[in-house]
């Protein structure tokens, strides 16, 4: 589980108060891990600040030049890790800059921790105490357990094809395998391209028309070459970031070609943990309805089918997408009841009971 930015209010009135709640609910929901600390809190990795009064000008005084800051100001303001924004802020330009914010400093802070490794790295073996392969385990470099040359990594490192037994037979499949091994991905289509940031769940491009070229692309066409995080981090500092689980769902749904993943079993429990972020790219009238039935109860994917009347590669795509983002829960068990063969458990709670009112149960 990521660790959480944390981002302070400070200084905000009421309504500027609301509208950073709600944006950070909703940045949550894309799968960037965030917490809105206390009022006033000086802690936070990113302070939200309202520099149109007094105590909010004395804080932006205070704050250490390594602290993000987003100032709300009717005045332009400039300076080290300042972000300016004339009031008043809507919510979707609030989400739209916390994400946009957050991304970029999940980013940095990866590549930070990344740069130090590899200088510890250097150290030790200067001193002739490389580490052993336990510790390089422990620190997560078994993948890449030398600092390579992004080239030379590149030419010896396989792609998903080939590192994963062939499983990365479409995009979605390439996109969840970095996400699953925390690796990254160079992917390429013509002059197209985007870069896969498995370790901090993003997805670096320098325009959306690259992304969609790629998605539509015969994916036998499409060059998928594995990097490090070093070289991640680099070219992406020029591009556009956005969450991983976004691009995740949108291929889940549209390019899983109606085969369920490997490993899973259409005869399975399963259960959906929370509502799916339905503004996503991707959304049909029928997965509304799919998760509505896998909310009030577990349910096989054979019994969901049956049940809702939907497709089998439409309840196949909806599943692959879901259980990508970590919508899905496998861990569930359920009993029949004899007389109408219908399962016996229900899960109770704002999902039954909207699906209730929507006249699913």
């Amino acid at each position: 589980m990521p660790k959480p930015l944390r981002i302070s209010p400070i200084a905000l009135d009421s309504t500027n108060r609301k509208v950073l709640k709600v944006a950070v609910d909703l940045i949550n929901d894309e799968g960037i891990a965030s917490l809105l600390l206390p009022d006033g809190s000086p802690h936070g990795h990113l302070l939200v600040i309202d520099a149109s009064n007094p105590a909010g000008r004395q804080a932006l005084q205070e704050a250490s030049e390594g602290q993000v800051k987003l100032v709300l100001s009717d005045t332009r303001l400039e300076g080290k890790n300042l972000i300016w924004q004339a009031p008043p802020v809507r919510v979707a330009d609030m989400q739209e800059l916390l994400s946009r914010i957050c991304l970029r400093m999940k980013a940095s802070f990866a590549s930070q921790e990344v740069l130090s490794q590899a200088a510890a790295g250097q150290h030790n073996a200067s001193e002739g105490s490389a580490p052993t392969a336990s510790e390089g385990t422990a620190r997560g470099s078994d993948r890449q357990p030398k600092a390579e040359p992004a080239s030379k990594a590149e030419e010896t490192a396989p792609g998903p094809e080939a590192s994963r037994g062939g499983q990365a037979r479409t995009l979605f499949h390439a996109l969840l395998n970095a996400k699953q091994q925390q690796d990254c991905y160079r992917i390429g289509y013509d002059e197209h391209r985007l870069l896969v940031g498995g370790h901090n769940g993003t997805v670096a491009a320098t325009s959306e028309q690259d992304i969609k070229a790629i998605m539509q692309a015969p994916f036998k066409q499409v060059r998928v070459e594995q990097t490090d995080i070093i070289a991640f981090a680099k070219e992406a500092q020029q591009m556009n970031i956005s969450p991983l689980d976004s691009l995740l769902w949108q291929t889940g749904v549209e390019y899983s070609d109606g085969q369920l993943l490997a490993g899973h079993d259409m005869r399975q429990p399963i259960r959906l943990k929370a509502w799916p972020n339905f503004t996503r790219n991707g959304f049909r009238q029928s997965h509304f309805k799919l998760a509505a039935i896998m909310a009030r109860q577990p349910i096989s994917l054979k019994d969901l089918r049956k049940e809702a009347g939907v497709p089998q590669g439409e309840v196949v795509s909806f599943y692959n997408a879901a259980y990508a983002v970590g919508l899905i829960d496998r861990n569930v068990t359920t009993g029949s009841d004899p007389r109408d063969g219908r399962p016996r458990t229900r899960r109770k709670g704002l999902l039954g009971m909207l699906a209730r009112k929507l006249g699913f149960r």
